[in-house]
This record gives structure tokens, sequence and C-alpha cells, in this order.
């Protein structure tokens, strides 16, 4: 008898442990589907993403591309600029080069004035003339010959 109650009772446990691991294998199961569906739904997720993705970079590289463009537009204007101020440059030290000749020829020396002053006046006036038609000349020269940076 102790026998059959023995049976029984491992009988009962083992109906019991049964039971609860189903329960537990139903329980995985169900986590398991839900994991399943969490990947696909982010499979998709990410596949949207990356093409999102992808605009951004092909939108990024068309901005570039026009930076790049306008930047070689300046290039040219910053050049043009660049000979504005070597021609304005030139002209102003011809400019003072003449003054300081014609300050230097009008101030009366000891030599010039017993000379002739009129004869000093003379000589600072056709100084100034000739570095005038200098000046002249070079601002033709800067104007007809193309800038510097538009031979590129």
């Amino acid at each position: 008898m102790l026998l059959q109650i023995s049976v029984c009772v491992v009988a009962i446990a083992f109906v019991f442990l049964v039971f609860y691991l189903i329960q537990t294998l139903k329980s995985l199961k169900h986590s398991l589907d839900e994991i399943t569906s969490t990947m696909g739904q982010m499979k998709n997720e990410v596949t949207e993403i990356s093409s999102d993705v992808k605009d951004v970079i092909l939108n990024t590289n068309e901005v570039a591309i026009d930076m790049r463009m306008k930047l070689s537009t300046l290039n040219h204007l910053f050049g043009t600029v660049q000979d504005v101020g070597q021609v304005l440059h030139e002209l102003s030290s011809s400019v003072k080069q003449s003054a300081s000749s014609l300050i230097a020829s009008v101030k009366p020396t000891e030599v010039s004035a017993k000379t002739s002053p009129l004869n000093g006046k003379l000589k600072a006036i056709l100084q100034g003339a000739t570095m005038t038609l200098e000046i002249w000349d070079k601002i033709k020269v800067k104007k007809s010959s193309p800038p510097a940076g538009s031979m590129k």
C-alpha cells in the first residue's frame, strides 16, 4: 500500500510539473511571437529611415555642388577687385611721384633762383603733364588687358 501511495504522489507531482511546464512554454511562445512581430516592424522602419537618409545625402550633395559653383563665380569677382586695387595703387603712387616732383620743382633753390624761376616752373608743368600721360596710358592698358582670373 505504501508503494501505491508513493506512485500516486509521484504521478500527481508529475501532473503538476507538466502543467506548469506547459504554462511556461506557452508564455515563452507568446514572448517569441511578440519579438518576431517587433523585429518585422523594426525592419520596415529601418527601410523607411534608410530611404530618408539617402534623400538627405542627395540633397546635401546638391547643396555642396551649388556652393562650389557660386564660390567659383566669386573667384572671378575677387580677381577683378584685386586688379582694380592694383590699378588704384599704381595710380596713387604715380600721383604721389608727380606731386613730389612738382613740389620739388616749385621750391626755389639757390641755383634755380639764380638761373631762371620761370624756367623751373615750366619744367615742373612739363613733368606733371608727362606723368599724367603715363598714368593715362597705364589705365588704358589695364582696361584693355583681360582679368588675371578669367583665363581658367
